[in-house]
């Protein structure tokens, strides 16, 4: 055996194995995805419930489904002509802004979109701004 015969074997050998391999590791990375936003809204449901229960002056805050849309990580900067930005997050500290999107809100049904931030010194997330969406 010639070596570019050896060098085909190796060469189908290694694209056999990647393609035995590849799709478990993306099936694995979804499922961690999955998790990790499963989690994240977890920590995210006293925020989520008490935001609703403003939005719709209601004690009863109900939706059937949650998902984050959006995430934006932000860093805190210090302009010197002016100051520090608004946010009270220590200077260069970071901090992120979630869109949480929420189906079958209240008795109407709506869709609705919560943008969250945490950029305040204790790091908890807060109601920055909402968008309600009727179900027709």
């Amino acid at each position: 055996m010639n070596l570019n015969t050896r060098y085909c074997y190796l060469s189908l050998i290694g694209i056999l194995l990647i393609n035995i391999i590849t799709p478990r590791v993306a099936a694995h990375s979804e499922i961690r995805e999955k998790q990790l936003e499963e989690a994240l809204l977890q920590q995210l449901h006293s925020v989520i419930i008490s935001s609703l229960k403003d939005i719709y002056k209601t004690e009863d805050a109900t939706f059937h489904c949650e998902r984050i849309s959006n995430i934006n990580e932000r860093v805190t900067v210090k302009r010197i002509d002016k100051g520090s930005i608004r946010a009270d997050a220590l200077h260069g500290a970071k901090y992120f802004e979630i869109t949480v999107s929420l189906c079958n809100v209240g008795v109407k049904k709506d869709n609705v979109e919560l943008y969250l931030k945490n950029d305040s010194p204790t790091a908890e997330f807060y109601l920055v701004g909402y968008n309600i969406i009727p179900n027709d």
